[in-house]
């Protein structure tokens, strides 16, 4: 049963991605969406036959392969020399979570009735609300990896490179590929799907990871 639900989750997959780079985001076949408020999936009603499948996929700016996130690092004191100085991050949280928020493709449909369909992850969970249309597509947007992680990252990076930032040689910049529940991440840094049909029951839960390019700056 898993075994074909995975093959038409990935002819699913197959026959979106045409259908997006056909249509441009499918501009002929979805309707314009309202920003979901916190907490609600808004996805449009689908075209197709109900099938038993629901999946995620990661849009990617049209600017790049992966979004680019920025975080700019400061010392605690200047006072001690400055191999001795202790890095941390100058971006605000909320400042951070705005950056992290990506836009995803959702699609979902059942042989009934879908009785659920649910997207958790670092930006908390988002339920889309009954009745719910069969089948159904559209997008969303939501906060894809942990404002820890990428603090961290940035914040190790900084304070195992000691040295003088005005000396050459020294870094003053570094880029991490990051990939959403791929090391130095967590499985924090996923989006989870969880989907129902009426008479079968639930789908398998799926985890998703996006792709960030962080950039860690280090000054004074």
């Amino acid at each position: 049963m898993h075994r074909n639900i995975s093959l038409i989750t990935r002819l699913a997959v197959a026959i979106t991605v045409a259908a997006l780079s056909s249509h441009g985001e499918a501009r002929a076949q979805v309707r314009n969406l309202p920003t979901n408020p916190q907490g609600t999936l808004q996805l449009g009603e689908s075209w197709g036959g109900p099938r038993g499948y629901a999946f995620l996929l990661p849009v990617q700016p049209a600017t790049g392969s992966a979004y680019e996130v920025e975080l700019d690092l400061r010392p605690d004191s200047t006072i001690p020399p400055p191999d001795e100085w202790v890095w941390h991050v100058d971006n605000s949280p909320a400042q951070i979570k705005s950056d992290l928020t990506f836009k995803w493709f959702a699609q979902a449909s059942c042989p009934g009735d879908i009785t659920q369909l649910q997207v958790s992850g670092p930006g908390g969970t988002l339920t889309q609300g009954l009745p719910i249309a069969n089948p159904i597509w559209g997008y969303f947007s939501t906060q894809s990896f942990t404002v820890d992680t990428v603090r961290n990252i940035c914040t190790d990076w900084a304070n195992s490179n000691k040295c003088d930032i005005a000396e050459p040689g020294c870094p003053l910049i570094e880029h991490f590929d990051l990939v959403g529940g791929m090391p130095p991440t967590s499985p924090a840094d996923r989006l989870r799907l969880k989907a129902s049909c009426s008479g079968s029951g639930p789908l398998p839960t799926l985890d998703y990871g996006a792709k960030v390019r962080l950039r860690c700056n280090r000054g004074v």
